[in-house]
């Protein structure tokens, strides 16, 4: 079966060791390195790129504010997350630690006044250091004794403002509040209600003005909105709103139908109905292709004047929760959970297909807590798509990453404690972020995850070799209870498997057993503590290591 053939880190084999310091000369890949080490077991690694996936960072609070966005900014450098009960966090991409760079001020209030049920929403600009943000918040007067609020009064409710950033600072560029012309913002705390364009220099964000729909858009270099476009005859606020790449165009859907609205003029160029209304819904880069459906995977096209239907297919017993379109305009992912909310179904069309190309289906969960698809993202050329699910009570992984040319499992995936509720990829597929409650979703509580991980697989597909042993990606990474581990042995021995800490020092042995050739499949449950580990795998062709992150 083709798979991915992953380059893997080399280990010396295990050494008796004395209690006196030694130095020995060993010869790796044709370069003699020399290693001193005292009485206490070693793990020396050579290094080597690219690496197998892994999670890089992560950051958890466990009650209060609730991450539900988390988009990359170019090049991976920082991260900028929003959600509920709280404001924008900033925090470094690549070479961040889970620490939080800055957050963004709380809402400014009068004396006797206090704000509750912040909301708010992020987007960042892949091409550019320009970040956004959209809040929403309730005003109370503390009408009586500190800490009392049985007397309390509602002073405004729907206070918006818009606001620009760089990754340097918290204080904004700009501001706009939405009391200068009556706008309220719609679910600020949601992904999906305010998109920008590539390069930030137009923003947009959903919302309603005098009550009735309006669309607030904005140039990176003015806090005045450039063109509202408004609906007197809709009630309701925009359920998904998107906009094209280079910002000239604004796709959103409300209920079942799509409008296609022209940024520069505010006016409206098509409407297209939709059929049902979900939150399935993806727009190419250039608005010409869009994926939609509820009980079907639907494709639309825009011939120059109007969207009409080219392809899709039903997808019995499913309900559409998700999708995402490359840059080709070609290469589409739908993400479907099961009708009883227990499992989970990626589907893989191309613009005109009337069949899926491949289907994934993850492994049906147990226990009360629904799985809903919520997000999903794919690289620019689509070969790599991250996909962000609520998750089940006793299921697999939240996030999942797939490889299109080899689709017949993900590559990586991160089992989390809560339901992600939003994830984003880099535009060449190597970074992923996920975000969401740290508890389940159908779960009374709060709290955040978000994860910064990297997918470093590009350029290393190959074929499995019959005569290699191979240490698969641990997955899911991060562990939490239970480390499962798959791997291969091309002939028959003796095959020992253990866990060690960064310093080299065995924390867990894990098995040491007679194995026969073929591929393999260990489950163990462990205690670790949190943190980086690493497990290795010797056998007598010699010793492998994957790393893998465990979390509480």
């Amino acid at each position: 079966m083709k798979i991915l053939s992953l380059i893997l880190l080399l280990a010396l084999t295990s050494l008796a060791f004395s209690a006196s310091r030694t130095t020995s000369e060993v010869t790796i890949d044709g370069e003699v390195t020399t290693t001193t080490y005292s009485n206490t077991e070693v793990l020396i690694e050579s290094p080597v790129t690219p690496e197998a996936p892994e999670v890089i960072w992560q950051y958890t609070e466990t009650a209060g504010i609730t991450q539900k966005n988390c988009p990359i900014s170019q090049n991976a450098e920082f991260v900028f997350t929003g959600g509920w009960y709280g404001g924008g966090v900033m925090f470094t991409g690549i070479n961040g630690d889970g620490s939080a760079l800055w957050e963004t001020d709380e809402p400014v209030v009068e004396t006797n006044e206090y704000w509750i049920w912040l909301g708010t929403g992020t987007a960042v600009a892949k091409t550019a250091d320009i970040f956004y943000t959209v809040q929403e918040w309730t005003i109370y007067n503390d009408n009586g004794t500190p800490g009392d609020t049985s007397d309390d009064f509602l002073v405004s409710e729907g206070n918006t403002n818009v606001s620009l950033y760089n990754s340097a600072s918290s204080v904004p560029i700009w501001s706009y509040s939405g009391d200068s012309d009556g706008f309220i913002s719609a679910s600020v705390q949601e992904p999906g209600k305010y998109a920008c364009s590539d390069d930030g220099t137009i923003f947009a964000t959903a919302g309603a003005k005098d009550g009735h729909l309006a669309i607030q858009f904005f140039n990176s270099s003015s806090a005045t909105p450039i063109t509202t476009y408004e609906d007197a005859s809709i009630e309701y606020f925009p359920r998904q709103i998107r906009l094209t790449a280079d910002g000239t165009k604004c796709i959103f859907r409300v209920s079942a139908n799509l409008y296609r609205v022209d940024v520069a003029t505010g006016t409206l160029e098509d409407t297209y109905y939709l059929n049902a209304g979900n939150d399935c819904f993806a727009i190419s880069p250039d608005g010409s292709v869009v994926a939609y459906g509820f009980t079907a995977a639907r494709i639309a096209t825009w011939d120059g004047s109007e969207y009409s239907l080219v392809a899709g297919a039903p997808v019995s017993g499913f309900y559409g929760g998700a999708a995402t379109i490359a840059h080709d305009n070609q290469t589409i992912y739908f993400g479907f959970n099961s009708s009883n909310y227990k499992t989970t179904r990626i589907l893989r069309f191309d613009v005109s297909s009337s069949t899926p190309l491949w289907t994934y289906d993850s492994p049906t969960g147990t226990g009360s807590n629904q799985n809903a698809m919520q997000w999903m993202d794919c690289s620019d050329d689509g070969r790599w798509m991250v996909a962000g699910s609520w998750g089940i009570e006793n299921g697999g992984p939240e996030v999942l990453v797939f490889d299109d040319q080899n689709p017949e499992e993900p590559v990586f995936g991160i089992d989390t404690p809560g339901s992600m509720f939003h994830v984003d990829m880099s535009p060449d597929g190597q970074y992923i972020t996920a975000a969401g409650k740290h508890v389940h979703a159908n779960t009374m509580g709060g709290g955040t995850d978000v994860y910064f991980a990297q997918i470093d697989l590009l350029g290393i597909e190959g074929t499995e070799s019959s005569n290699t042993m191979n240490l698969l990606p641990i997955n899911p990474n991060p562990v939490t209870n239970n480390l499962n581990v798959n791997f291969s042995i091309p002939t028959a021995g003796t095959v020992s498997l253990g866990v060690y800490d960064l310093s080299g020092r065995l924390v867990q042995n894990l098995t040491q057993a007679q194995l026969l050739t073929g591929s393999h499949n260990l489950s163990f449950t462990t205690e670790l503590n949190t943190g980086v580990y690493l497990c290795r795998l010797t056998s007598n062709e010699g010793s492998i290591t994957q790393k893998f992150v465990v979390t509480r």
